[in-house]
């Protein structure tokens, strides 16, 4: 019985097994990386953050959460609070040299906040893991393909595409298998090239709504290496191009002939038919005085 109250303390807000986290977390350079860390239940309304600072008293505040499940950022890094899994998330993005430091998963509270103390390394060079373009585009009900590369030995690891401006919330599209099997979901494919250590993403019958943030990911233990890629879409294109060849009159005549044979037909009445009562009037003429003469012959 008398174990039951310590236990219970365990499971209330002021207890020390309030905040859990990662120790250490590493992320490449101008890349991300990101942290989650759980707290008990009976913790939900309360406001979350992520702060930098060796001493814990007097660290630096970079964001923090609003006591709600709504996403928030600040600058490079945003948070956000999943109340049913006691699991807020903080992604810290475009990471530099600098950021190395030591930073704290804290929750606000009356007094004391709790706090729990998490190092970052920013890993020099460590920028060419993923690689891709910063934009790309496509026009409206048409396609477009991105590509990101890879470093070796990454090969194996499960690729993907992902949607929306946080990194640490976006939505994943389609991912790989590990293999080079492309696979398809909806109206996205994503394709992995092992030996160019390259995936190939495509989104066909694009529309106006799919313009956003996307991301090139990779996933792996830890903070997954990403990049991010602006996606536009562009209005229909309209055709330039004129009539390749003469048109018909099949809407008019049945039988489809060609204007072309129309045509011909009308020169031929036009023209021929009128020769031909020349010439036969010229014969007309020519005869008709040589039987006049004829005729006074034979009288005398």
């Amino acid at each position: 019985m008398w174990l039951l109250p310590p236990l219970l303390l365990l499971l209330v807000p002021g207890s020390l097994a309030v905040i859990t986290g990662p120790e250490e977390v590493t992320g490449p350079e101008q890349g991300s990386l990101t942290v989650q860390c759980h707290y008990v239940p009976g913790w939900e309304p309360y406001v979350k953050y992520w702060c930098r600072g060796a001493e814990w008293s007097n660290c630096n505040i970079f964001v923090r959460t609003t006591g709600s499940e709504w996403g928030v950022k600040e600058d490079r890094v945003s948070i956000k609070d999943n109340q049913t899994s006691h699991t807020f998330t903080v992604t810290m993005e475009k990471l530099r040299q600098e950021d190395t430091d030591t930073y704290w998963c804290g929750i606000e509270k009356s007094g004391s906040d709790h706090g729990i103390p998490v190092k970052v390394a920013v890993g020099p060079g460590s920028l060419a893991v993923i690689t891709g373009p910063e934009e790309a585009s496509g026009p409206e009900r048409g396609s477009l393909t991105v590509q990101c590369h890879y470093v070796p030995e990454w090969e194996p690891y499960v690729k993907y595409w992902c949607q929306g401006a946080y990194f640490s919330i976006c939505r994943v599209l389609v991912r790989t298998t590990g293999s080079e099997q492309g696979v398809k979901e909806d109206r996205v494919s994503i394709k992995d090239d092992q030996t160019s250590h390259t995936f190939t993403v495509t989104m066909e019958k694009l529309r106006p709504q799919d313009a956003d943030t996307y991301w090139c990911g990779i996933e792996r233990a830890g903070a997954d290496p990403a990049v991010p890629v602006n996606v536009a879409i562009g209005p229909v294109p309209v055709s330039t191009e004129g009539p390749t060849s003469s048109p018909t009159v099949s809407g008019l005549h049945p039988d489809g002939r060609s204007l072309l044979s129309s045509i011909h037909f009308l020169l031929l009445i036009l023209l021929k038919v009128p020769l031909f009562l020349s010439m036969l009037s010229a014969i007309l003429w020519v005869n008709r005085p040589q039987q006049a003469t004829c005729g006074q012959t034979r009288s005398n």
